[in-house]
């Protein structure tokens, strides 16, 4: 990787630090411009009833760790039968870290990794699944097919916090996009609008680095080929995929 090559990281701010030093490391010039924001569900008693009545279930299912913070504090101790599924490895650790090991943890981390995975343990079993407000239906089905009764619950919702425009102002306005990574399909979103009626024009100059498949089609679905997708949704494999692209584009 180029030397002082200027990465954009948009995680929540929260999230960031992971992604943003190992890029640091690899010898970018990191720039944070955070496009989420973790806000408590719009309704909140779903999410208290199903904590309360966690007794009744077999399965509970963590597909990201903002899902396990919003949760845990609410279920206290965990009771004993239950198993628990996370999607992937920073799930699993944001468990670990509340004295929680997985039960299971899919090859494929993603959503639909993770049905595949579970299937064959859930049919006829409750599975509690708490989510974010927009998360992709692929589970919920999945599961419901494999003849589980799966049950969704909202746990935490996103926004773009209020002081991103203006910090996307001071980082865009008189260079090029340039490298810019994205974890998620709202990041992507939230990015875009950004730019208003100007995205049609703008868009050209990014280089997107993408997380992974889902965050890719989001990006297409926007106007734009991702120039690095990382092969692992982990912070190391974002900067590998970009350092490929760079590497590619030098030969």
């Amino acid at each position: 990787m180029r030397v002082h090559l200027r990465i954009v990281v948009t995680r929540a701010e929260h999230q960031s630090e992971g992604l943003a030093a190992a890029f640091a490391r690899a010898g970018a010039a990191v720039e944070l411009l955070p496009l989420l924001e973790v806000v408590p569900a719009a309704d909140p008693r779903p999410l208290e009833q199903a904590a309360a009545e966690l007794f009744i279930y077999d399965w509970v299912v963590f597909t990201s760790s903002n899902a396990v913070e919003a949760f845990l504090p609410l279920a206290g101790s965990l009771p004993p039968p239950l198993r628990i599924a996370a999607v992937g490895p920073a799930t699993a650790e944001a468990l670990r870290a509340s004295g929680i090991e997985p039960h299971l943890i899919p090859g494929k981390a993603d959503a639909e990794g993770l049905a595949a995975e579970l299937a064959p343990q859930v049919a006829g079993k409750r599975v509690l699944l708490p989510q974010a407000a927009d998360a992709r239906p692929a589970l919920l089905a999945g599961l419901t097919s494999a003849g589980a009764a799966a049950v969704a619950v909202v746990a935490y919702d996103k926004r773009l916090p209020p002081e991103a425009p203006g910090r996307a102002a001071e980082l865009f306005a008189t260079s090029p996009l340039g490298w810019v990574t994205f974890t998620s399909p709202r990041i992507v979103r939230h990015f875009a609008e950004l730019f208003g009626a100007d995205w049609e024009r703008r868009r050209g100059e990014l280089r997107a680095a993408s997380i992974g498949p889902v965050t890719s089609a989001e990006l297409r679905r926007l106007g734009v080929e991702p120039a690095a997708e990382a092969r692992q949704p982990s912070d190391e494999e974002m900067v590998a995929a970009v350092a490929r692209a760079e590497e590619k584009q030098g030969t």
